[in-house]
């Protein structure tokens, strides 16, 4: 597993902390482009000749040798991560408080073999306290999640959240219903219009949206929950193995012996699920490709569609 994590106190001076983070990591390398010549005797292709509509990514070492490479289409837009994940770093840093950016932790992930990364940013100082209905004390924090990939198959993406500092819970934001503007989520596909700057322009306002989602936490926290509902709403759920619902079951109970009998404890054992392997509960396919990170950052997109679905808001309306 690639993972990098990177602290920093307000007593050390570093004007760019992103920056620090990325160099020698999985993700800082250079790439090229080049054509794609095919051979006469293929596809009955007379000739030896560029292939139209397709080009190479090649992918460098850092002694510029070729390390792999894959193919794209023409109008495809070439970047590297570093000036991915460098367009958001900057607004983030043209509109952060410093002290904020002085506290950041961040981890770095990667998967098939780099093709794939993802950068997550958690802002320590733009936090607020949960109680929850057994007195259950925790904090959470603004969290910045960005991946990207470099060969078609994933698209330019980012999402807000917050992190969990007493379980160090990873969560990811669904829309807030009292503020229809609020952006949490951006999703582009790279094409050849990509521009790095609009696409992380909403980013101005993430410290606003947080404090607007950490309201709606703070509502979790305080609504009872019956565990018999929370266990309902886990067996309904659709298109889920036995084993993971039993996963599941077991993480909400552990959950509500923590934090009571409310809305946030069954949140908590969904954002559990996302943010651990937990190998004594969910099966884990082993496989000898890198895909590890890639595929624990699944487990996220499917809490998100279950935050967002129909039965999420039902059940948090019952229990208001």
């Amino acid at each position: 597993m690639n993972d990098s994590i990177a602290l920093f106190s307000q007593n050390t001076t570093i004007s760019d902390p992103f920056e620090e983070s990325f160099n020698g990591s999985a993700l800082d390398f250079d790439i090229g482009t080049s054509s794609i010549y095919l051979d006469g005797n293929w596809a009955n292709n007379p000739g030896y000749g560029p292939a139209h509509g397709s080009k190479a990514i090649v992918k460098y070492d850092k002694w510029r040798n070729i390390d792999d490479w894959w193919i794209v289409g023409s109008d495809y837009f070439v970047k590297t991560h570093k000036e991915f994940f460098g367009g958001i770093e900057q607004r983030i840093i043209d509109t952060f408080d410093p002290n904020d950016i002085a506290t950041v932790k961040i981890k770095t992930k990667s998967a098939r073999n780099g093709r794939w990364g993802l950068r997550e940013y958690v802002f320590p100082n733009i936090g607020v306290p949960i109680v929850t209905t057994n007195g259950h004390e925790t904090s959470i924090s603004l969290r910045i999640i960005a991946w990207s990939g470099l060969d078609g198959k994933t698209a330019n993406n980012y999402l807000l959240g917050a992190f969990d500092g007493y379980c160090t819970n990873g969560q990811v934001f669904t829309k807030a219903a009292d503020k229809d503007t609020a952006v949490v989520k951006k999703y582009k596909r790279n094409t050849k219009g990509f521009d790095n700057d609009l696409f992380s322009v909403t980013l101005v306002d993430a410290a606003e949206i947080f404090y607007t989602k950490a309201r709606e936490y703070e509502q979790y926290a305080r609504q009872p929950l019956p565990h018999r509902n929370g266990i309902a709403f886990i067996e309904a759920l659709p298109n889920i193995s036995d084993k993971k619902q039993e996963g599941l079951l077991t993480l909400y109970m552990g959950e509500i012996a923590t934090r009571g009998e409310n809305v946030f404890a069954l949140h908590s054992a969904f954002t559990n699920y996302s943010s651990h392997i937990n190998k004594d509960l969910f099966r884990t396919r082993e496989t000898g490709s890198d895909i590890h990170d890639e595929r624990m950052f699944k487990r996220e997109e499917e809490v998100l569609a279950v935050l967002e679905s129909t039965q999420w808001r039902d059940l948090t309306s019952l229990a208001a």
